[in-house]
């Protein structure tokens, strides 16, 4: 326990703040810090946006929303040194962030699926990005 504080006084959640305000009519389907940094989150919608949030100091605020899905963002992930995210989405595409600037660096299409569910980077190379695609209609057997 902290100080000479109770359990619950240490779960009383005082000063919590909310940050996911503008996701509030589609799922959030992941939260994740970047990397070795405590104070920068972002979290992806079913909306089709990418929010990086600042924590510190608080109130957090909404560094930059990253646009350009059609549709909802399933995945993403940090680069190593966090300037560059990777995402993925229903509407069947890889985009690569510029995280300074929210800008989009590139756009991957898959056209022989339906949507990218997941991605990742390669830890120790960063232009080696993996998505996991969803292939409609195709049996599983014959892939």
């Amino acid at each position: 326990m902290a100080g000479d504080t109770t359990l619950s006084e240490n779960y009383a959640f005082a000063g919590m703040c909310h940050i996911f305000d503008q996701h509030v009519d589609e799922a959030v389907p992941k939260v994740q810090f970047a990397n070795d940094d405590k104070n920068r989150l972002a979290c992806c919608s079913l909306d089709g946006t990418v929010s990086i949030f600042q924590l510190v100091p608080t109130p957090p605020a909404v560094l930059r929303v990253l646009r350009g899905h059609s549709r909802g963002v399933t995945d993403f992930a940090w680069s190593i040194s966090n300037d560059v995210i990777v995402t993925t989405s229903l509407d069947a595409t890889m985009r690569i962030w510029a995280t300074e600037d929210g800008k989009c660096i590139r756009e991957i299409p898959d056209p022989d699926c339906s949507e990218v569910l997941c991605c990742t980077f390669q830890p120790m190379n960063n232009n080696l990005t993996v998505g996991s695609p969803h292939y409609q209609g195709l049996d599983k057997r014959t892939a």
